[in-house]
């Protein structure tokens, strides 16, 4: 991706920004093409977030219709939209949160979407979708060169994970001020100075992060950390739920689906060998719909990720994230 020169007025609107990461940092934002598939609740906070940081294009993939939850917990849709497509209902809100990037509504069921199509982006956000469909999409992108971050939040419990191939980066640090003698003899102290230092994370394929039940794939080298983060499993156990019923849990069938995700729970743990009482079933309580401030947390850190991701400013996680709904803090994971 080559960077793209700011007009003025573009200056002018990220200055606070440009001040923040930098002009060169910010010319690989604005250069930036964006695919965000699912445009719910944690979708529309990322949408909201990285169309305030300035990139240059974002297309909305989502062949959903709005209902009267989404209408009520997704402040980028109208009133009087239900039952209308949800990709051009936020168009109007989205298109107004920064008028100079280009938007583009796309109704069209994601895994019917040819191969070609998900080449010419920067980075690819995924939410919603199940993991035949993810394994798919990140072959497409490290054949591309695409970076590519997927995440959800079910009830008080969100996630993302991270696959930016061969990632390079640079922050930007302080260098204390040392001191020097002068010719009288007196020490005199220097100045701090700031000093960019590169780095490079390899991110493995999302294959070897994301293994669930019945399948043919070793698990040896996520079992070697013996102490994994409990909510790693929820997300697996999710994921699965998901690939099972092509739906989230729902509340209206809250009793038939927990006991569901208690099934799949048992099959996870033994895939992992892991103790039963590591994850505890009240956690099933609290994974229905989408809590709205969960999704402003969630879909905040996805964002701050994508920004890293483009910019290459600043360490993004490796490459696991998990939102402990219990604490209402985050954790980090690296995983495969």
């Amino acid at each position: 991706m080559s960077e793209q020169k700011l007009s003025a007025v573009e200056a002018e609107l990220y200055d606070r920004q440009i001040r923040l990461w930098g002009i060169e940092s910010q010319e690989r934002l604005r250069a930036s093409n964006v695919l965000l598939i699912g445009v719910r609740g944690v979708g529309s906070e990322i949408a909201k977030n990285i169309l305030l940081s300035g990139i240059n294009s974002l297309v909305i993939l989502d062949d959903g219709t709005v209902t009267e939850e989404e209408q009520n917990k997704n402040f980028l849709i109208n009133k009087n939209s239900i039952g209308k497509k949800i990709a051009e209902e936020v168009l109007l809100k989205a298109q107004a949160l920064n008028p100079l990037v280009t938007i583009t509504a796309d109704i069209s069921d994601p895994t019917k979407k040819d191969a070609k199509f998900f080449e010419g982006f920067t980075i690819i956000i995924a939410t919603r979708i199940k993991t035949d469909f993810l394994m798919k999409l990140d072959k497409i992108c490290r054949a591309s060169n695409v970076k590519l971050i997927f995440g959800d939040v079910f009830g008080s419990f969100g996630y993302s994970v991270t696959d930016f191939h061969e990632h390079d980066y640079h922050e930007d640090q302080i260098k204390l001020p040392t001191q020097k003698r002068a010719h009288d003899g007196t020490m005199i102290k220097g100045e701090k100075e700031i000093v960019k230092t590169k780095g490079q994370i390899i991110y493995p394929e999302l294959k070897r992060v994301i293994i669930l039940p019945n399948t043919k794939q070793s698990i040896d080298h996520i079992k070697k950390t013996k102490r994994r983060n409990e909510y790693f499993y929820l997300m697996l156990i999710l994921l699965e739920f998901r690939n099972r019923q092509g739906r989230n849990p729902e509340y209206l069938k809250k009793e038939k689906d927990i006991e569901l995700l208690k099934e799949i729970k048992s099959e996870v743990l033994d895939l992992y060998e892991v103790d039963h009482s590591k994850l505890k079933d009240e956690l099933f309580e609290i994974v229905f719909g989408e809590v709205v401030p969960v999704c402003a947390i969630v879909g905040g850190v996805i964002a701050q990720e994508v920004i890293k991701g483009v910019s290459q400013k600043e360490v993004p996680i490796n490459n696991v994230f998990l939102f402990d709904p219990i604490t209402f803090s985050g954790k980090e994971e690296t995983i495969g």
